[in-house]
């Protein structure tokens, strides 16, 4: 089964910027949130550092080790890792 998970990381707010992990349907649509930051992190290099983290623990656990690979989205705010696993 492919599944796939993407992290994204959002500033809501002027300075705290949070990280979330979704998994993405069949279709690319998220069909449910997997993991999030409990609290706002200072900057967009640390919520990322600490949503890959998490990205990897995950990939860990099902058993794949390929790295992740970036894409890029239209919002400025918003920076999105996604990463395939088998």
């Amino acid at each position: 089964m492919n599944k796939d998970l993407e992290m994204t990381v959002d500033q809501p707010i002027a300075g705290h910027f949070y990280w979330t992990i979704v998994r993405l349907g069949p279709s690319g649509d998220v069909s449910r949130v997997v993991e999030y930051a409990r609290g706002p992190m200072p900057t967009r290099g640390a919520a990322t550092a600490t949503g890959l983290a998490a990205l990897l623990r995950h990939q860990e656990t099902i058993g794949d080790i390929s790295p992740p690979t970036h894409s890029t989205h239209a919002n400025p705010f918003a920076e999105t890792v996604r990463c395939v696993l088998h």
